[in-house]
């Protein structure tokens, strides 16, 4: 089916809910309505249209129709974990904070257009992918970067004095229980107690997809259990987490409880 939108004609495939079309058509007649009481230039290209503007004599171009093509799974020339927009004509490698669920691209592209739409914006709110748009004045006042995470250091005995599981127990437990949820709290590098509810092994999500946490491993820098780490999906936050295996206080895992005097 064939929409007509404010930024071009959208396709929408078969398979879309149409829910999710609504969504993002709404999405796009929110950009246009920003649009319009803003600085952005319309640019047509082939009959899709972009919005402009300079700011400090750098030039951002956002795509929302492009953004709809993300949102419906269509093949779009920006990758799927970027919003679609160039700075002097090149991508500028903007990401969403979030991870999941992520919000529609179009509505983050809405977010774009509002945010830099006017004469003043705030600075500290610019990613920083898109910072060179900022005058010297604006980069000085923008907060400092929060300090980075002290480096872990392999082997590292943990100093807080609490009772944990034996590491070869956890292992032997997940191993005997894959494709299983469990609970399990267990010391965090820094000193602080972490509760998760987590599944180990494949896990099918909402959509039906897969997600297998020995594809997270293959992309990692380096391999978990090295540091004392297993990869599992953490059922709440619906995303790959890692669990300190040689610190655990506390598992609760195939109908059985074990615990040190340190579970809280």
């Amino acid at each position: 089916m064939i929409h007509k939108t404010p930024f071009g004609l959208l396709k929408s495939p078969a398979r879309i809910e149409k829910k999710r079309i609504d969504a993002v058509q709404r999405a796009l007649l929110w950009c246009e309505a920003i649009r319009t009481s803003t600085l952005w230039t319309s640019i047509s290209d082939g009959g899709n249209i972009s919005l402009q503007r300079t700011i400090n004599d750098q030039t951002i171009e956002i795509f929302p129709l492009e953004a709809a093509f993300m949102d419906l799974g269509i093949k779009s020339r920006f990758s799927a974990d970027h919003l679609p927009i160039h700075l002097n004509n090149l991508n500028a490698c903007v990401r969403s904070t979030h991870s999941h669920p992520r919000p529609l691209h179009s509505d983050m592209i809405a977010s774009m257009i509002l945010l830099l739409g006017l004469a003043e914006f705030d600075p500290a709110a610019v990613p920083r992918t898109l910072r060179p748009i900022l005058t010297t004045e604006q980069i000085a006042s923008l907060p400092p970067p929060p300090p980075p995470r002290p480096r872990y250091i392999p082997g590292q005995p943990s100093t807080s004095g609490r009772e944990f599981l034996p590491e070869a127990r956890i292992l032997e437990l997940s191993d005997q229980n894959q494709n299983t949820i469990f609970s399990i709290q267990f010391e965090k590098r820094d000193g602080t107690l972490r509760n998760m509810t987590a599944r180990i092994g494949v896990w099918k999500g909402p959509g039906g997809d897969e997600s297998n946490p020995r594809i997270e491993d293959a992309v990692m820098s380096y391999n978990p259990s090295d540091y004392n780490l297993k990869t599992v999906f953490d059922m709440q936050k619906e995303q790959y987490r890692n669990i300190a295996t040689d610190r655990v206080t506390q598992i609760t895992i195939g109908g059985n409880t074990y615990s040190t005097a340190s579970a809280q």
